[in-house]
């Protein structure tokens, strides 16, 4: 396997040696400073106050020409730990080497593209996402997203394939990647393999994948390792200042140990509405069928504003929900502001 990445890795240089022959077109580099904080009231029979998805993050993206580019985001502070004498908020910097967990290196690849073709190498997110994984992290309202967005080690090492038809619509890739399940990467020897269409058609925007995660197999196996099928089908539905968003998994959470998929169904929707640049509307919320002993059925839902206020900007965001879960019982109420401070480097 080892073999098979240093293959890969040996054709992007091989790529890469031939873009430099290309002009500057795209030449550029941007650094992103990233700052959210949220307060998070949680009102029910153990009522407690949370930092959200309080974070600082940094995003270093550029190219050097029509054919390179690459991004690289760290992830330096995460308030998702509750507030009292055993919060942790530099969770992210332990276990740099594990891959079963969330670090400060959320993502760290080069692209390389020629035609309709995209070469990726490095740590990137694993292709398993609905629309869900369209924002970024920083602009996610935790409490409201998915089992599966809150419990997955999603960036992992590999590499991806695509292939976007001429029309630009229509986009399939291939992924290989270490496991969300393998405490070390590579030494594991477990790898999670993806599949992913996405198409922008109008009005209708679906981004479908299957996606193979690879796991240790249970004690006694005639085999060491197995795969755990992860099916994930997007729909997004545009129309004009209306979106709507359905989104179904085939897992409703994972195990008490994370190192696998507990069988089910999720289903995510988001209806939004945007009358203008500055105010954004939204209903949110999650439908999760277990099929476990270890988990019930529940749901969750919530109502969402956003507003900017800076004139043709987007980098101030101030945002607020109020969201009740019925597994916990209880209500929550978020107040926050997330800014974007972009500078551009060359």
């Amino acid at each position: 396997m080892k073999k098979y990445l240093l293959s890969i890795a040996a054709l992007l240089l091989g790529l890469l040696a031939h873009s430099q022959e290309a002009d500057e077109l795209g030449n550029y580099a941007e650094l992103s400073v990233v700052t959210r904080l949220d307060l998070n009231p949680v009102f029910g029979d153990e009522p407690e106050l949370t930092l959200g998805n309080s974070c600082i993050y940094t995003r270093f993206t550029g190219s050097a020409s029509e054919h390179f580019s690459w991004t690289l985001v760290n992830h330096w502070f995460s308030g998702n730990s509750f507030l009292g004498p055993y919060a942790d908020p530099f969770d992210q910097f332990k276990g740099l080497g594990w891959s079963d967990n969330t670090n400060f290196i959320d993502m760290a690849y080069v692209d390389l593209k020629f035609g309709g073709w995209t070469f990726s190498l490095g740590k990137q997110c694993i292709t398993t996402d609905g629309h869900e994984y369209d924002d970024d992290d920083w602009d996610v309202y935790t409490g409201l997203a998915t089992p599966l967005w809150n419990g997955l080690a999603c960036y992992q090492w590999g590499g991806t394939v695509a292939w976007t038809t001429p029309s630009e619509l229509t986009t399939f890739s291939l992924q290989m990647t270490t496991s969300p399940f393998g405490e070390h990467p590579f030494s594991s020897g477990l790898y999670t393999f993806s599949a992913q269409w996405t198409g922008e058609y109008d009005w209708y925007l679906p981004t479908w994948s299957v996606t193979a995660l690879g796991e240790n197999a249970p004690e006694f196996s005639s085999s060491p390792r197995q795969y755990d099928l992860l099916f994930s089908l997007g729909n997004a539905f545009a129309f004009e200042d209306w979106t709507i968003i359905l989104d179904w998994t085939n897992c409703a959470g994972f195990t008490e140990e994370y190192d696998s998929l507990l069988k089910g169904n999720t289903f995510h929707s988001r209806v939004s509405y945007s009358p203008n640049q500055r105010w954004n509307f939204a209903l949110q919320g999650n439908y999760i069928l277990a099929k476990s002993e270890l988990l019930p059925n529940w749901w969750n839902a919530g109502a969402i504003a956003e507003f900017y206020p800076l004139r043709d900007s987007d980098a101030l965001r101030l945002h607020s929900y109020v969201a009740y879960d019925n597994l916990l019982g209880a209500f929550s109420f978020k107040i926050g502001a997330r800014y974007n401070l972009t500078f551009n480097l060359w």
